[in-house]
């Protein structure tokens, strides 16, 4: 587990001047960071993350295959100069996380997640979408749908949710590059889901559940979702 504190005026600039911040400024930071730490550590880059509000100095919390070390010493090896100063890579600081959890173990969770599904077109999966998980729904309120979208993805991954709560819902613009490699605005503009859940967990099947924190749950965990906190229960 990673913690960093980038500076967030430097971070500005140079997302501005790397063309990955919107020009109408309503990004949520998730693709700015994203290309923030794909430039600092290349295939090494932790995933999933997420950037966590505080007074003065937001903070990233990651997941990631690699060490502080490691990753600070490919950084100062490769990195421009002032990705390093976005990203405030004397920060960088880690923890190892356990090699397992045992079956049983209550935690407690928190996870910001974009409940989105892929729906096949005609039964033509070259032609799928993705869509709002509660557009593909029918006569079930908002928060039951992304509630189970959460639960299904979690038991696949080998814990159980005992209890769970809606701690915030939101619609947050998503950036990727198209082939002319312009950012472009997904989901409208309204954006797509974004909602985080709290709760407590039962692990199911510890493999499986190691795995699902190494690469988060749902989809866009390259750009601040799907990153398990987890606390006692």
């Amino acid at each position: 587990m990673l913690q960093m504190e980038p500076d967030m005026m430097r971070l500005a600039r140079w997302a501005k001047s790397n063309g990955v911040l919107p020009r109408d400024g309503d990004d949520d930071l998730g693709y700015a960071l994203h290309a923030l730490l794909a430039a600092c550590f290349a295939d090494a880059a932790p995933k999933p993350f997420t950037l966590q509000p505080r007074p003065g100095a937001p903070h990233i919390l990651a997941y990631a295959a690699m060490d502080a070390d490691g990753l600070r010493a490919h950084a100062l090896e490769f990195a421009l100069p002032k990705a390093l100063e976005a990203i405030n890579i004397d920060s960088l600081v880690s923890k190892r996380m356990p090699e397992t959890f045992a079956t049983g173990r209550e935690l407690g969770f928190t996870v910001r997640v974009r409940p989105m599904v892929r729906t096949d077109r005609d039964g033509n999966r070259n032609r799928a979408r993705e869509i709002d998980a509660f557009e593909a729904a029918h006569d079930m309120p908002r928060a039951t749908v992304y509630g189970d979208w959460l639960k299904r993805r979690m038991a696949d991954g080998g814990c159980a949710v005992a209890t769970l709560s809606l701690a915030g819902l939101q619609r947050t613009p998503v950036f990727r590059r198209d082939r002319d490699r312009a950012l472009r605005r997904l989901g409208g503009r309204q954006g797509g889901p974004d909602a985080t859940f709290s709760g407590i967990l039962r692990v199911t099947e510890p493999d499986k559940f190691h795995d699902l924190l190494a690469r988060g749950v749902g989809r866009h965990r390259a750009f601040g979702f799907g990153m398990l906190l987890l606390r006692p229960a």
